[in-house]
């Protein structure tokens, strides 16, 4: 409200022109200069009487004690209140009408504004307009004038009379001066209320009354100040402890509600809330950072909808350098330009969010900034230290609990895990308290044992009643050592007895030690295995049953009893194995049970036909699978086809039956039937797939088995024909060769050799070829039948070869293979000499036959170990790698038979009467550089029984 100075238009006759008044903000003021200049003249002095004089020293005592009494009562009223309005109204009505016409008590705010809290006027009408000139014209904390004169200065301001048409002129167009005109205002006293060097407010008192106040006036409101500041400041230490109070309660409340807060909203919703109550802000915002930076909102309350999407911005989005860049100090903004001075990247969308004091809070946990709380208020403000302290307290409980609630849900959800990883897993989990004698068990665990799946608590052993009699004793044994000996980790494998049978548990725990070393506690967890353990069972008896078969491979049948004891032992009750006879019937061939002489239950009596619906003539006919998962009453006479008294056999109970056929090559062989009783469990259709991966290897084992008779008989009959053959052929060779021999007599004896002498070489030459191979033949017959006969001599291994050289000496001038020698005087040994020739003449031929035109080095001597070695190399065309190993093999050849001559029976016949001598033939060659063929005997009997 602007300030006007007025000139007073009347002056008292005989005195100097009063003094000019101001009026600010309806309080009109006088500069004390103006009343400086008042002087007394001699006129005016005037003989007092004594009783005049008596009479005023009463009346000026009477005024003193009414003052006395009137601060008296003033103290009292104002002492009678520790409630700030209480206590300022009070001092209002006080000092109207007795005091002043009308006053206004304004009080500076921890904001720096100045609030008019208290009014009174001697027309009760007229309060309402004592509140509104403050309203639309606020007074300021400081200036040169009026109230803001006072509250900056703390000096108090007297004005006894104020010019009438000065204050009137000033008033024209100013509609705050005349209506504090209207208000009556010819008398002014502004006296300041200080306490504890502060100004807390200023008493203004006004009266219609022109020179009403003088200085005694001033003295007695300056009094009445101090009383009222006083006063106020305890109200406001009162309030402030109230508050301090309230804060602490609420922050308190709190955290009693931020420890019932389990997730991230909930502790979001009790922070907006609190906040929202206790500060009085606006909006609220509560927004979580994350790993990457982002923010995340947990509670918006009073934010717009673009706020909103600013709060939630993508990724993609280029993050802002103001909320991200978080420290741990909050920040406090009393106006809108301190926030957009701080952070001008948001300044847009905080300008249209309004005007009005900002705060920004971070979230500050034990190791990092958890969030950010977000608080603005319609109009500015300045935060006091306690507001401050405790907006602080509320972020860092707040952040307190946002860790707890994500400590607790990532407990949950690794509980949960846990939790489906027990039940998915079929496990439970089990603590014994040796120190109170309690067993707990979950209800997974009791759900495994066949117990109420709940919780529960049983003492110390009560576990050990339900395992399988078989098992207890170890159990039981285990389950003592670890309560004795010292902290450690352990497991077990055993079997429970549940109402439907058996089970397999793997256990795993650890004990545990008090402070005395002995262990107090074992605690760990239990999983249900018995479909492990059924796997594992399936996959022995298929291993077993192959390596029965394996070493039967000549006679099946006999290996299927034990076959079918391998199945009880493992899977089945029984086990019914039958094979199909020429008839086209099924016989039995092998039976097994469990039970020891229970056997003869599952015999088929001679001559005795099966019913139509037994399982196995089901599977036999269809030959198809006949899976029974359950048994009746009336299909067991079906299964037990005997003669045996019935109580017996209905004593088995039978639950469940498989037949499984033996099929091979298109055709049944057989049928392999499974059936299960009490205690056992029943079968499943894992077994049915188990049954058939058995009958697969029964099947193959018999067509093996059949097949190998066969190759057996066939091998005996090429045997015998090459026999039969090669002593029949030998017969017309001899003769041949006799003929052969007198015809080139003849030609001698006639003198006329010509060209028939080269057709009979020819012929002759052709003639030793095929007796050679039928040598051959016969050599691989003796030795199929192991009838190759040796006769050991002593023998010159170095003359046998020079005697085999010199008989081949036209094959390697035919080849133009030069030879080197490198043999030794003597080579003698224990070997038979016709047999040992063979071997050097094969080894010989090969290596002109691929070797031609390159020279053939044979070389010999004797080892460190008096072994004789004999090497033949040629320089030939050498081997590949891939046909070395089977370079011995019967009829086996490494190079073309298009090229290359002969039936692949030489080294391989070489190598049988080698090996037949006790020693070995290896071979080293590359293709295109030759081979090395090494031929190693031992010298006498001694090496022959030693070597391989």
């Amino acid at each position: 409200m602007p300030e006007s100075s007025i000139e007073p238009s009347t002056e008292p006759a005989g005195e100097p022109p009063p003094p000019s008044a101001v009026l600010t903000n309806g309080v009109v003021s006088t500069p004390p200069e103006a009343l400086a200049g008042a002087a007394v003249t001699p006129a005016a002095v005037e003989v007092v009487s004594p009783e005049a004089l008596a009479r005023a020293r009463e009346a000026s005592r009477a005024a003193e004690e009414g003052r006395f009494a009137f601060l008296a009562r003033a103290g009292e009223v104002l002492a009678s209140s520790l409630d700030e309005p209480t206590v300022l109204r009070q001092l209002a009505e006080l000092v109207v009408p007795g005091l002043a016409d009308w006053c206004a008590v304004d009080v500076v705010t921890p904001s720096r504004t100045v609030v008019r809290r208290a009014a009174a006027h001697r027309d009760p009408a007229l309060v309402s307009t004592v509140y509104a000139l403050a309203e639309r014209w606020p007074h300021r904390t400081e200036g040169p004038e009026g109230v803001a004169h006072v509250l900056g200065t703390g000096q108090p301001r007297l004005i006894p009379d104020v010019p009438e048409q000065a204050f009137l002129e000033a008033a024209r167009g100013n509609a705050s001066l005349e209506e504090t005109w209207r208000l009556g205002c010819r008398s002014v006293m502004l006296v300041p209320l200080e306490a504890r060097g502060r100004v807390l407010g200023c008493l203004s008192l006004m009266s219609g009354t022109a020179g009403r106040f003088g200085e005694c006036d001033l003295e007695l409101a300056r009094e009445l100040a101090r009383r009222a500041a006083l006063s106020l400041d305890n109200a406001l230490l009162y309030g402030e402890a109230r508050q301090a109070q309230a804060r602490t309660a609420r922050l308190q409340a709190v955290t009693a509600a931020l420890s019932r807060a389990a997730t991230e909203d909930a502790v979001a919703q009790v922070l907006a809330r609190e906040v929202w109550e206790a500060s009085g802000a606006s909006r609220v915002a509560v927004l979580a950072l994350e790993e990457d930076g982002q923010l995340r909102p947990l509670r918006v309350l009073g934010y717009s909808e673009e706020a909103l999407a600013s709060f939630t911005r993508p990724p993609d989005r280029p993050a802002s350098k103001g909320f991200p860049d978080i420290r741990r100090e909050a920040g406090w903004f009393g106006t809108l330009e301190e926030f957009m001075a701080c952070y001008p990247q948001d300044a847009e969308l905080a300008s249209r969010q309004g005007a009005g004091a900002r705060a920004v809070v971070p979230l500050w946990g034990e190791t990092r900034v958890r969030g950010l709380l977000l608080l603005a208020w319609p109009e500015p403000r300045v935060f006091p230290a306690a507001e401050r302290a405790f907006l602080e307290a509320l972020a860092h409980q707040c952040a307190q609990a946002l860790e707890r609630a994500t400590l607790y849900e990532a407990l949950r959800e690794r509980t949960e895990r846990l939790r489906q990883a027990l039940v998915t897993g079929d496990m439970g989990t089990w603590r014994l308290d040796l120190v109170r004698g309690r067993e707990l068990r979950d209800a997974s665990l009791n759900h495994m044992l066949g117990l109420p799946a709940v919780d529960s608590v049983a003492p110390v052993g009560d576990m050990l009643q339900l395992l399988h009699p078989e098992d207890r004793p170890h159990v039981e044994a285990a389950f003592h050592r670890y309560q004795r000996e010292a902290p450690g980790f352990f497991e077990l494998e055993f079997r429970v007895l549940r109402r439907d049978g058996a089970r397999w548990m793997h256990s795993v725990g650890q004990s545990f030690a008090g402070s005395d070393g002995k262990v107090t506690e074992l605690t760990g967890a239990m999983a249900d295995i018995t479909r492990r353990k059924e796997a594992e069972e399936r996959l022995q008896l298929l291993l077993d049953a192959s390596r029965v078969l394996a070493l039967r491979l000549d006679d099946v049948e006999e290996a299927l009893p034990e076959v079918a004891r391998l199945v009880v032992d493992h899977v089945a009750t029984g086990c019914l194995v039958d094979l199909a006879a020429p008839d086209g019937s099924l016989r039995q061939v092998a039976v097994a049970h469990r039970m020891a002489g229970h056997d003869v239950l599952l015999r088929s009596p001679p001559g005795r036909a099966r019913r139509a619906s037994h399982p196995a003539l089901q599977c036999f006919r269809t030959g198809e699978v006949c899976f029974l998962s359950r048994l009746d009453v009336q299909l067991r006479d079906e299964v037990f086809a005997t003669d045996a008294p019935r109580p017996l056999v209905e004593s088995l109970s039978p639950t469940s039956a498989l037949s499984v056929p033996l099929r091979a090559r298109g055709r049944t062989l057989g049928v392999i039937t499974l059936f299960t009783a009490d205690p056992q469990r029943t079968l499943v259709a894992a077994d049915v797939t188990m049954a058939e991966e058995l009958a697969l290897r029964v099947s193959v084992a018999l067509e093996n088995a059949r097949l190998f008779h066969d190759a057996q008989s066939a091998v005996r009959l090429r045997d015998e024909f090459l026999s039969v053959a090669s002593h029949e052929l030998k017969t017309p060779l001899t003769s041949l060769i006799l003929q052969h021999n007198l015809i080139g007599r003849a030609l001698e004896n006639a003198g006329t050799p010509g060209p028939v002498s080269g057709k009979l070489n020819t012929a002759q030459r052709q003639v030793l070829r095929l007796t050679a191979l039928v040598d051959n033949l016969l050599d691989v017959s003796r030795l199929s039948l192991g009838k190759l006969a040796l006769e050991r001599a002593e023998v010159d291994l170095a003359q046998l070869t020079r005697d085999a050289l010199e008989r081949l000496e036209d094959v390697f001038a035919q080849a133009r293979c030069p030879l080197r020698l490198e043999l030794p005087r003597t080579l003698t040994g224990q070997w038979d000499s016709l047999r040992l020739d063979q071997v050097l003449v094969n080894l010989l031929t090969n290596a002109a036959k691929y070797g031609a035109g390159h020279p053939v080095t044979v070389r010999a001597g004797v080892d460190a170990s008096d072994e004789v070695w004999l090497e033949v190399r040629d320089e030939g065309i050498g081997i590949e790698a891939d046909a070395l190993p089977r370079l011995f093999g019967r009829f086996e050849r490494a190079v073309s038979e298009r090229h290359y001559g002969g039936m692949g029976l030489g080294l391989y016949i070489s190598r049988q009467i080698v090996e037949a001598l006790g020693g070995r033939i290896d071979v080293d060659s590359q293709p295109g550089q030759g081979a090395t063929f090494t031929l190693r005997l031992p010298r006498n009997m001694a090496f022959s029984a030693a070597a391989p």
